[in-house]
């Protein structure tokens, strides 16, 4: 029977270290990028969605004038009326798109913060040997799980020891099973 030593040497965890730190700078950027690509676009819709509803207005208005008025008039403006509508809603479901892109963001920079902690920890030797470090440390991360899906994974992988393939596997189950329930609660909805 073969016993390996696979424990870290310096430069091993020297080299530890670096990937962990080119990860957290690579997650940072990349919200940082995201978040102003969204910025802009969040700022175009909200644009778009004031001079709707000027649009809007205008059209109710040439409507209210149109009846006065003879039967094409009121066929367009009727027209332009239905065709504001829709670009409204569609604006609607790319506003609510925005949020996931947030969810998003808030998830990566959880991440990369639980990757900060974990560099600090095995850049010095006393911590890493050190279970309080490590309880701490797991107790930072579990305080920093703000969303409900977050919190459910931290609890299958470190509290379950489930896999994390497995534990992914359980989270997409579960969150297509949600939307699922938000899609049939939205289909029960009466309008008078």
């Amino acid at each position: 029977m073969n016993n390996f030593d696979y424990s870290l040497g310096a430069k091993e965890v020297q080299q530890t270290i670096l990937i962990l730190n080119l990860s957290i700078a690579q997650i940072d950027l990349s919200i940082t990028e995201g978040d102003n690509s969204v910025n802009a676009l969040i700022d175009s819709f909200t644009y778009m969605s004031q001079h709707i509803e000027q649009i809007q207005a205008a059209s109710q208005n040439l409507l209210e004038q149109a009846e006065e008025a003879g039967e094409a008039v009121q066929s367009h403006s009727s027209l332009l009326l239905n065709e504001a509508g829709e670009l409204s809603a569609k604006m609607q479901q790319a506003i609510i798109a925005f949020q996931f892109y947030d969810k998003l963001s808030q998830r990566l920079s959880h991440v990369s913060h639980g990757l900060s902690g974990l560099a600090e920890i095995v850049s010095h030797e006393m911590r890493v040997k050190s279970p309080q470090e490590w309880e701490d440390f797991k107790a930072s991360v579990r305080k920093g799980t703000t969303m409900r899906e977050e919190e459910e994974l931290f609890e299958l992988i470190f509290d379950q020891h489930v896999p994390a393939e497995e534990a992914i596997e359980v989270m997409k189950d579960r969150m297509r099973s949600r939307m699922h329930e938000e899609d049939q609660a939205e289909d029960e909805v009466e309008f008078f």
